[in-house]
């Protein structure tokens, strides 16, 4: 995963984990001059903005046209599961469910850790792909929201990447890579599933009105 400065267009592709990033990343660093900032030797948990702020300067949003993209929260939370639990490298035995994961039971059968170079420890994988909220990747270091210019919704991504793409040189494609197989995120709750999300997520649900419905 990378946070992508591309330079010459004087733009900032923030990437926030399950959220279409890795796609985004991969065609963005294709630009001409576009710099790619993997997360590297993460020993401390911090949001993705926080980290980029610290490679790149604390005003780096405010002197680039930034954004990113949000991902419904209940969505997002099956992906995240999804993707580190899958991991057979962090859970070689034993895979915790959606509901024992959830509620905070993720460490029963995490063993090792997938991504050595990015991540300190196999717990700081799983916290920054599932538990920091979008909200928190989303926020500096005292908590409060930086200063992107635009977020993009995940649910319709390509009319928000549209404005985006006329920005960029001709030529640049956007695939949708690294799609997940399986059935709808509704499956996977039970109320008191839906309660906890919502709770966690108070701050995005309420900036753009997510359902659990959809």
């Amino acid at each position: 995963m990378a946070t992508v400065h591309l330079e010459r267009e004087g733009m900032l592709f923030l990437h926030l984990p399950k959220t279409a990033g890795y796609s985004l990343s991969s065609a963005f660093e294709t630009v001409p001059g576009a710099r790619a900032h993997p997360v590297r030797g993460m020993a401390d948990l911090h949001g993705a903005a926080r980290y980029a702020a610290s490679r790149l300067g604390a005003d780096i949003f405010e002197r680039t046209w930034s954004f990113a993209v949000v991902r419904n929260p209940w969505d997002w939370a099956v992906s995240g599961w999804t993707h580190v639990t899958r991991n057979t490298r962090a859970y070689p035995w034993r895979r915790p469910g959606f509901a024992e994961f959830l509620t905070g039971n993720w460490a029963r059968g995490l063993r090792r850790n997938p991504n050595p170079l990015k991540f300190a420890t196999p717990e700081i994988f799983v916290q920054y792909h599932c538990f920091v909220s979008q909200w928190e990747h989303l926020c500096d270091a005292a908590g409060a929201p930086v200063p992107l210019s635009r977020l993009l919704r995940f649910e319709h991504l390509a009319e928000d990447l549209a404005p985006i793409v006329a920005r960029l040189p001709e030529g640049v494609e956007i695939p949708h890579l690294n799609r997940s197989r399986r059935t709808p995120y509704q499956d996977y709750y039970t109320p008191e599933l839906v309660d906890l999300v919502a709770r966690r997520n108070a701050p995005l649900i309420e900036r753009f009105g997510y359902r659990f419905e959809g």
